[in-house]
């Protein structure tokens, strides 16, 4: 087996969470591969020693960034609350460029991105980073093409949104080195409920809005989740609870920012991800489930919504039955 090694970039005050989340991915997916070697995951910056992050809990830095034999093969950048200052500090940026010219995959996660864009590598690039940081990131670098919707992206040099995505894309990398089943199974060990599509929003937009006074929009929320597959129009939604089409949207704008037909788009396809996470029935009967007529309203929905088409959603994250080694 391949044996890969990770040099996750830190500095004073980094987010832990941004290191220790795909730092966990990576050591779960080598006890899901029979070998915990599988990833070698170290931390690196500007002097060996001990950081402290925003939390309070400190790490430890590894080997510095100017080391010359260090040449791992991925290379992630992490955020933090000091990433500015950071990446205004000339020598650690020059450190960075130079360590990722002597790396393999290059990969930011969280605010990481705007230390990854003051070494010049995302000029003319796609990027994402945490939506509120995104538009700082393009006032910063212009030459970015900043993007605040992903999850996780990849225009040469991946990045990833804010703290947790850090795990969606360390996820994408076992993936695509080990296979579909093998990040599945690590997902599992992990406890992640869902491992979301580089396409999805970075607000997993679920279907329960904490802010909702009014008890009959939110009946209609918990009824649009548990029925998808039924007529759910505004005119019948509208009859359901005994208002005028208009009086409906009107409220439903009112109590939850955003617009009934796309609830319902999001909750049937939020139903969909977990059909074809979990099942190998075809589209047609997944698209019926979800209350689609027609397959191909189906795939253009999903594809729309999730950025890949349900085929590709399923290859990447269909969950086997069982974790290897057996067991239940």
């Amino acid at each position: 087996m391949h044996r890969r090694s990770v040099a996750i970039v830190v500095f004073e005050d980094v987010q832990g969470l941004d290191v220790l989340g795909p730092a966990d991915v990576f050591s779960f997916a080598g006890y899901v591969l029979g070998d915990r070697s599988a990833y070698e995951v170290e931390l690196v910056g500007d002097a060996v020693g001990p950081i402290t992050t925003a939390s309070g809990p400190r790490l430890v830095v590894d080997r510095p960034m100017v080391d010359p034999d260090l040449r791992p093969d991925v290379l992630l950048v992490a955020g933090g609350e000091t990433v500015e200052r950071t990446a205004d500090d000339p020598m650690f940026t020059d450190a960075l460029r130079a360590l990722a010219d002597r790396s393999g995959e290059l990969g930011s996660i969280c605010s990481g991105a705007i230390l990854m864009a003051e070494t010049g590598l995302l000029d003319g690039r796609r990027a994402t980073t945490h939506w509120a940081m995104a538009d700082h990131l393009r006032r910063r670098r212009p030459a970015v093409k900043v993007e605040s919707n992903p999850i996780f992206l990849c225009d040469g040099i991946w990045s990833s949104a804010g703290v947790t995505a850090g795990i969606d894309l360390a996820l994408e990398f076992v993936r695509r080195h080990h296979g579909s089943e093998v990040a599945s199974a690590t997902a599992k060990h992990l406890v992640v409920y869902l491992q979301r599509a580089g396409g999805q929003d970075q607000f997993s937009a679920h279907l329960s809005p904490t802010s909702v006074t009014n008890a009959t929009i939110a009946d209609l929320l918990a009824y649009i989740v548990d029925h998808p597959e039924q007529d759910l129009t505004v005119r019948d939604l509208a009859r359901r609870v005994h208002m005028s089409e208009r009086g409906l949207q009107r409220a439903f704008a009112r109590e939850t920012g955003g617009s009934l037909g796309r609830y319902v788009e999001r909750a049937r396809i939020d139903h969909a991800r977990r059909l074809l996470e979990h099942g190998d029935g075809g589209l047609a009967g997944v698209a019926a489930a979800c209350g689609y007529g027609r397959v191909e309203t189906f795939i253009r929905a999903f594809s729309r919504v999730v950025g890949i088409t349900p085929d590709e959603y399923r290859d990447r994250f269909r969950r086997p039955p069982h974790p290897p080694g057996g067991e239940g």
